[in-house]
């Protein structure tokens, strides 16, 4: 499986006191840890579209699975989203952190209970429970750990391969564009990587229609790549370039830049956004 570098997010272990690596592989499984702790302290969050881990500041959406399992009674065990009626009994019972693992791979390993013996590269197949909860909050469809991520477009080295290859849209994006940027900011917990803003400054949901995911390099709209995305509010995304002024003028747009302004425009003065200024 490849190495793959991220840039704003290691291993959580970082916080736990164990030495960072450079790079790290992309089974990202946070080992023998506290959830319930963890829960306890803000890093753990059961979102209305799954769990995320807080990995070094960031919030990264994830799975649970039970990883030492009684694989030869019962084949690999299933992974889960949702805090459902599953996940719920073992934290009832307190041993949620005794048996479950926290993974955003597209393959884990799974071990044989009492013999230890290792299971690598196992696609896991979703809880039927959590694939009802998905149903029933009509969220996009997945099925197994390789679906959870190929939608969090986690796989950079995959992207770089085969951009040729990828299909896009009349604004030649990838078709799973709202999917990626969606992802994207969901990791940044809708904040401005610019000036700040987003997160608890947010009245409501439908305000993080304020957030945007940007293109660092413009013109190539197709690499979606983490180094070339940004999640920036509205007004740093306006200001980037001659270019994105331009694209602003476009009615909606320009009917979203306003709305922002005037809604926020006194917590964009009180974090500094640089922007502001321009606005009185």
């Amino acid at each position: 499986m490849p190495l793959i570098k991220f840039n704003r997010a290691h291993n959580y272990l970082d916080t736990i006191g164990v030495p960072r690596l450079e790079e790290y592989n992309s089974n990202v499984i946070i080992d023998r840890i506290d959830f319930t702790e963890q829960e306890n302290d803000g890093n753990l969050e059961w979102r209305e579209d799954g769990v995320y881990l807080n990995v070094r500041g960031n919030f990264q959406k994830g799975f649970m699975f039970n990883k030492d399992y009684k694989r030869s009674d019962y084949g690999n065990p299933r992974f889960h989203l949702f805090e459902c009626s599953v996940i719920e009994k073992f934290i009832e019972k307190g041993i949620l952190s005794r048996y479950y693992f926290w993974s955003n791979s597209d393959l884990v390993t799974v071990t044989q209970r009492g013999t230890k013996k290792e299971y690598p590269d196992q696609n896991l197949n979703l809880c039927s429970k959590c694939r009802a909860i998905l149903h029933d909050r009509n969220l996009e469809s997945i099925n197994d750990t390789e679906d959870f991520h190929n939608l969090l477009d986690l796989n950079d080295q995959n992207i770089k391969e085969k951009l040729e290859e990828v299909e896009t849209d009349i604004y030649k994006r990838p078709l799973n564009w709202r999917s990626i940027s969606k992802a994207y900011r969901e990791e940044q917990n809708y904040t401005c990587e610019e000036c700040g803003f987003g997160g608890n400054d947010l009245d409501n949901n439908y305000d993080k229609r304020y957030l945007h995911t940007h293109h660092i390099d413009s013109y190539d709209l197709i690499n979606t790549h983490r180094d070339n995305l940004k999640c920036v509010c509205v007004l740093c995304h306006y200001n980037q370039d001659e270019h994105h002024q331009s694209n602003f003028e476009k009615p909606r747009l320009k009917r979203e830049l306003n709305s922002f302004i005037n809604k926020y425009r006194n917590r964009l003065m009180e974090i500094g956004n640089v922007h502001i200024g321009n606005y009185e």
